[in-house]
């Protein structure tokens, strides 16, 4: 059995790129690295985030690369997607119904059923909050139960805490 994991994707905050999210259910990531697979091993990612983004610091290539080895080797169908909107303000939270991420040229993507398309920031704990205000295009939340308790929030509940 897999236990349910929690992912922040930030797709970008405009009002086109929320309302595609919204209406497509396709949450896109643009690594602007042409030949993405989702087979590549690690190095391999880390040789072609490098070639196309020169100026990129090491560890900048490497933190890219790792967000695309977990975004390919843990994302699988029934995780959550937290995605923020109206500049973090409020998060769209909802479960990945697609297999797992697909490639589209130089984007990653994944499908998503939105629970709560407009959750406001108020309704989560602060340890929440700070796991949302990861500067990453994608991440694990993961801290004090959280894919339980977004569920829960998301389907209306109050956040139950730490102990949730």
């Amino acid at each position: 059995m897999t236990t349910m994991r929690a992912w922040k994707f930030r797709p970008g905050s405009d009002d086109q790129t929320v309302r595609d999210v919204l209406t497509t259910g396709k949450v896109r990531l643009d690594y602007e690295v042409p030949g993405l697979r989702p087979d590549m091993v690690r190095e391999d990612l880390i040789s072609a985030v490098q070639a196309h983004n020169p100026d990129r610091s090491g560890k900048g290539v490497r933190a890219r690369a790792g967000q695309l080895v977990a975004l390919f080797g843990n994302v699988t169908k029934g995780d959550l997607a937290v995605v923020p909107r109206d500049k973090g303000k409020s998060m769209m939270v909802g479960e990945i119904v697609s297999d797992g991420p697909a490639v589209s040229g130089t984007c990653v993507e994944v499908q998503v059923r939105w629970i709560d398309a407009e959750v406001p920031l108020s309704r989560f704990d602060q340890d929440l909050r700070y796991s949302f205000m990861a500067i990453h295009k994608f991440c694990g939340v993961t801290r004090n139960n959280a894919p339980g308790r977004l569920k829960r929030i998301a389907s209306g509940e109050p956040d139950p805490g730490f102990s949730g």
